[in-house]
């Protein structure tokens, strides 16, 4: 009789280890789901986040091709200047 409980105790125990070895070590593992899902959370917000700023480019793009205000203005934002042109930079006190 004390053959049986063993057995049933080594059956349990083989059993028990069998389930936490699939919820938690498995690569089907209720835990790598859920790191999947996770990371597919966060790609998605990345290209959301990148949807956006292409839209944005396009936009801004558009802009320039049809407006030469708008082109002459990012021009001088980066620093660009017209021929015979003299541009003066002043620099500001840290005080």
């Amino acid at each position: 009789m004390k053959k049986n409980e063993n057995k049933k105790y080594v059956f349990i125990a083989i059993i028990f280890l069998l389930i936490v070895y699939i919820l938690f070590f498995d690569s089907a593992s209720f835990y790598k789901k859920y790191e999947y899902k996770e990371q597919l959370q966060a790609v998605k917000a990345d290209i959301e986040a990148l949807e956006k700023e292409n839209q944005r480019l396009r936009e801004e793009n558009e802009k320039l091709a049809k407006d030469m205000k708008t082109w002459e203005k990012k021009a001088r934002e980066l620093g660009m200047q017209k021929e015979n042109e003299e541009v003066f930079l002043f620099k500001e006190d840290d005080e």
